[in-house]
Order: C-alpha cells, then structure tokens, then sequence
C-alpha cells in the first residue's frame, strides 16, 4: 500500500511540475509553464509589490520572475 501512495504523489509532481509562488509561498500548481507565467502576471497585479515567481517543482529552480 505505502508504496502505490508514494508513486501517486510522484506522478501529480510530473503532472504540474510549475507553481506560482508570491513572497515564497505557493500559489497554484500548472502543467504548462505558459499558464503559470499568465497566472503569475494576475498576481503581479493583485499584488504589485510582492515577490513573484515561477518555479519549476521537480528542481526547485525558478523559471521566471516578474519585475516589479
């Protein structure tokens, strides 16, 4: 049993490995890095002075950072 539960938590990592982070915390989990850059200018937005990124959760690598 320990073992399907592991490969199904490992499987939704490859399933949406991009994630919208704001100020270091997680946002929302994307399966196409184009949606989460879109998702992340939305926050830009809403939160014009945060930190916001996109980052890649297979490496913890960020993959964009929007300017503010």
């Amino acid at each position: 049993m320990l073992g399907s539960t592991r490969s199904r938590k490992a499987k939704k990592l490859i399933n949406r490995p991009f994630e919208v982070r704001i100020d270091g915390s997680g946002r929302g989990l994307f399966e196409e890095v184009r949606d989460a850059v879109t998702s992340a200018q939305i926050a830009q937005q809403e939160h014009p002075s945060a930190f916001i990124a996109v980052a890649d959760r297979l490496t913890g690598r960020l993959v964009a950072q929007l300017a503010f």
